[in-house]
């Protein structure tokens, strides 16, 4: 999958969560079959939310109205990263556009869309070619 751009790091140098030193975070953006796709790798919370918050704004200020949220590599994320998908989902559907997330069956964030409610209102897929329409490469 070609990288269009995408931000990595720690959302807060020097801060302790959990026992490690460093929040690792990693978003990447890249085009797939008219999607924009932000693939996020890393946990969702209080204290990286705002780099997951970043990147649609972004793609969005360019224009971008149709995006792809990746969550295939999150193994954890809490109420700040809902927060941020709804704000997102919003912000498209305001300017026309739509959102649809990626998170296998059984994940911790598939369970908590499904918790919330989310994924009636959010279009939801196992894969990223499912998502998109493609059919899986054998």
């Amino acid at each position: 999958m070609p990288t269009d751009g995408g931000y990595t790091g720690s959302s807060r140098p020097g801060s302790s969560h959990e026992g490690t030193s460093e929040i690792d975070l990693t978003v990447r953006s890249s085009v797939l079959d008219g999607w924009t796709v932000l693939s996020i790798e890393g946990e969702v919370d209080l204290y990286s939310a705002p780099a997951v918050r970043d990147a649609p704004l972004a793609a969005m200020d360019s224009g971008v109205d149709h995006l792809l949220r990746d969550l295939t590599a999150v193994p954890f994320m809490d109420s700040s990263g809902l927060g941020v998908i709804v704000a997102c989902l919003k912000g498209l559907r305001e300017m026309g556009g739509d959102l649809a997330v990626v998170s296998p069956p059984n994940s911790p964030t598939t369970k908590l869309l499904s918790l919330t409610g989310l994924d009636h209102a959010i279009a939801t897929h196992a894969t990223l070619d499912q998502a998109t329409g493609r059919r899986a490469m054998s």
